[in-house]
């Protein structure tokens, strides 16, 4: 029997418009897996194609893959060409990407070296942001990019989200030991010593020994930045629980804070802060082997 229906059957209809739809996915996924190729390939290249880089970006920072968009992120901080620094300051002040594509947006910020007014703005945001490793990215950049003020110690430290607690002076809100290793190595470097000692010294009690150990490193940078307050560091150290579950064939909790208590007591004029960063652990990397960094 004849077909009635001017166009085909329903039937029909509705497989043209699935085998429409399944290739258009298609065509979309072998555009970006071709996108991310060739992208990676520029920013693999040296010296880099700058010109041909300008040509492509556009298109890049508008894929629909974020991995695509990611490298576009690398190459605008590798090309260094300022007619592209609004996208990295818009991206962070939006904070709309995928977490990973903002990290490496405030990651590359620094790189740049891009301390405006407007990129304050935007790490003031992404201190708050739901990713922990935007939230991490955030202090750090905070804390080397712009000269240490009150104000930007107290940002620091309400990122820890304190609350008043029944059977503790102050309890933190933030859950993630992450981000509160980040907040005490960058209030190290984040005087003044009357908002970062005292946060430190609650850093220096945590459950978790890796925020106690870079807590430890933090207070005596702070201490190598402001030597009058070196004797109520020392005195913090002294106090912290070096018992952990970390090791590297020793234990680096203990060690750490064994050398970090002679620096400080044998005195800290000839010690040199930004000589404290090795002390530091590369939380990203891990404490017992260099990770990769997405």
């Amino acid at each position: 029997m004849p077909d009635s229906h001017p166009h085909g059957s329903p039937m029909r209809l509705v497989l043209a418009t699935l085998n429409a739809l399944i290739r258009g996915i298609a065509c979309r996924m072998l555009i970006g897996r071709n996108a991310s190729r060739e992208a990676a390939e520029l920013l693999r290249s040296d010296p880099l194609p700058e010109e041909i880089v300008r040509r492509r970006l556009p298109a890049y920072l508008q894929s629909m893959s974020w991995e695509v968009r990611n490298i576009a992120i690398k190459l605008i901080v590798r090309l260094r060409d300022p007619a592209f620094y609004p996208v990295l300051v818009s991206k962070l002040l939006n904070g709309s990407d995928t977490g990973i594509v903002v990290r490496n947006v405030i990651t590359g910020i620094l790189e740049i070296g891009l301390n405006t007014a407007e990129v304050e703005q935007g790490l003031r945001r992404a201190v708050h942001d739901g990713y922990w490793e935007v939230r991490c990215e955030a202090a750090r950049v905070l804390s080397e990019l712009f000269e240490p003020t009150a104000e930007r110690a107290a940002v620091l430290a309400g990122m820890l989200a304190p609350k008043p607690h029944l059977h503790e002076p102050v309890a933190l809100g933030e859950r993630n030991f992450e981000v509160r290793a980040a907040v005490a190595r960058a209030l190290g470097r984040c005087s003044p010593p009357e908002i970062a000692l005292p946060v430190l010294g609650l850093l220096a009690r945590d459950s978790h020994w890796m925020v106690r150990h870079q807590a430890a490193v933090a207070l005596v940078e702070l201490s190598a930045r402001h030597t009058d307050v070196a004797p109520e560091a020392a005195a913090v150290l002294d106090t912290i629980d070096v018992l952990s579950d970390g090791c590297q064939s020793r234990f680096p909790l203990p060690a750490t804070i064994a050398s970090l208590r002679k620096i400080i007591y044998n005195g800290l004029a000839h010690t040199d802060a930004a000589e404290l960063q090795r002390f530091y652990i590369d939380v990203k990397r891990g404490w017992n082997r260099a990770g990769s960094v997405r």
